[in-house]
């Protein structure tokens, strides 16, 4: 049967929010979450700047993570996208909580402390200052993700998959025989007449 428009969008919907997802958390792991002025024994005062990816490594993966579920999402069907749609929303729970941690200036300091691998009697001229356009964009990347996932979860049984044409000889024999006005649109999709009959396999 021809997919339902409101299903189609519903899978539309979802890759565009998995790339979203990915473009975000790129950005988030490539720019700056917080700055600290660090006084050194011998170099004086010294700026130390903590990025994405030193706040929380697995944001690059992750970004990789949700292009890669836009070729899944397209191909699989069924239980494989129910189980991609529980794994999307466990990966959101790690960019989420770095987020949340990142509001404890304290803990910032200390990790950004950590990253500089500061000489002996380095000394923090006060707090770390909180850049929010990394963590914004890592907070939006998470919710983009966890909705995708909530997305396959919930009706990705119903989103339709790539078209016949695109799948294995094996694929598109499987299963129950489409109706015949649907393999008309097929051959039309494929460039053929679908006036003309069938061409015999070659024996």
């Amino acid at each position: 049967m021809p997919d339902r428009p409101g299903s189609r969008r519903a899978l539309v919907v979802t890759i565009a929010a998995l790339i979203a997802a990915s473009a975000a958390l790129a950005g988030a792991a490539s720019l700056g979450w917080a700055q600290l002025q660090v006084q050194t024994p011998l170099r004086g005062t010294v700026g130390v700047r903590l990025s994405g990816s030193e706040v929380l490594a697995a944001l690059g993966p992750l970004a990789a993570l949700a292009l890669a579920a836009v070729a899944a999402v397209l191909a699989a069907g069924g239980a494989l996208r129910w189980l991609l749609g529980a794994l999307l929303l466990a990966a959101a729970v790690a960019p989420a909580v770095a987020v949340v941690r990142a509001a404890d200036t304290r803990w910032l300091t200390d990790l950004a402390l950590a990253v500089a691998q500061r000489p002996a009697l380095s000394v923090p001229l006060g707090p770390a200052t909180i850049l929010f356009a990394g963590p914004i964009l890592a907070a939006v990347g998470a919710a983009l993700l966890a909705a995708a996932g909530i997305a396959l979860i919930v009706r990705g049984h119903r989103m339709p998959r790539l078209g016949r044409r695109y799948q294995t000889p094996a694929a598109r024999t499987a299963g129950p025989m489409p109706p015949d006005g649907w393999r008309l649109w097929e051959r039309l999709d494929a460039g053929e007449d679908p006036t003309a009959p069938p061409t015999p396999p070659v024996r």
